[in-house]
């Protein structure tokens, strides 16, 4: 696996300088540590959140090869994550059950929000070029 602290540095400033961007107190990075590659035909996760305590973290490296992932694949994983926080999930009754409403019309809005301001800023657009 390989261990690029500059990419690893990298990202870390990115990301937190993204977190300030979006008004985003207390949130804590961390980069997705895996023992190895991914297998083929197993499910992947990209990153996830807690929103209790407010950490967010995300796979810097690809799936198989575990290469550096590009900075806008990144950043794209965390506006997802953001979003979590900005349009939380909710419960609904649907077909005579209550299930978790997570991922929703109104949530992928949000998404091509975050994405969109990061598009605008003077220092992410550049990994958006």
């Amino acid at each position: 696996m390989p261990q690029d602290t500059t990419h690893e540095q990298h990202v870390h400033e990115a990301i937190n300088y993204a977190l300030r961007m979006m008004k985003m107190k207390g949130f804590l990075f961390r980069p997705m540590r895996r023992s190895g590659p991914v297998k083929k035909n197993t499910g992947y996760v990209e990153g996830h959140t807690s929103l209790a305590s407010k950490i967010i973290v995300i796979d810097i490296y690809t799936a198989r090869l575990r290469k550096p992932k590009k900075m806008s694949a990144i950043l794209s994983v965390l506006a997802h994550e953001i979003a979590h926080h900005q349009k939380t999930p909710y419960r609904q009754w649907h077909r005579g059950r209550w299930i978790t409403r997570m991922h929703y019309p109104k949530f992928y809005k949000q998404v091509n929000k975050n994405i969109a301001k990061f598009k605008k800023d003077k220092v992410l657009k550049r990994f958006y070029e």
